[in-house]
Parts: C-alpha cells; structure tokens; sequence
C-alpha cells in the first residue's frame, strides 16, 4: 500500500536543515574530511521515514553505493574536494544537454 508524505511542509523544512548543515560555507571545505556524506543521506532517510515518503528502491541502493564510496574515498584522499572534481563534469554535462 502506498503510503504519501503526510506533511509536505515539514518534510520540506526537514530536508532544508539537512541541507544547510551540509552545505560548506567556502570555496575548498566540500571534502571527505569534512563532509559526512553517509550521515546526510542517514539524515535525509529518516525525514522519509518519519513523514512516510515513498521513495523508489533504487534510492535505497545507491544510498548504500555512495556509503561504500565514501569510505573508500577517504581513505585514498581524504582532503579531495568533490565539488572540484564533480563541476567541471557537471558543466560539461549541461553543454552535451543543451546542444541535445
């Protein structure tokens, strides 16, 4: 049985807290050393859970990937910030878009 968010509202406000905890206030400060990444998503979980969002189960999986990730990336380079390396693809991505 599907179940919907039982207050969007707060569900929202939720995620937003889990969001601006996360967010790095500077340029270089979006690292592995840094940044939780599992316990954001742990975080983001729970806001599902507590306002009874559906979520597809593929979410649930790459939750688990991008945990196992992270625990090797800190270990390989723990100082390595993911915004310097992921914009630049990111930015290479919208130009293959738009030319689509």
């Amino acid at each position: 049985r599907r179940r919907a968010c039982r207050d969007p509202e707060a569900f929202e406000e939720d995620i937003a807290a889990v969001v601006a905890a996360a967010r790095a206030k500077e340029r270089g400060q979006f690292t592995l050393e840094r940044l939780r990444v599992g316990h954001v998503l742990h975080k983001v979980l729970t806001a599902v859970r507590t306002h009874g969002v559906l979520i597809e189960s593929n979410f649930t999986t790459l939750v688990s990937s991008i945990g196992i990730l992270e625990g090797l990336g800190r270990q390989l380079d723990p100082r390595l910030d993911l915004f310097e390396v992921a914009l630049p693809m990111l930015s290479l991505a919208d130009v293959r878009d738009a030319m689509a």
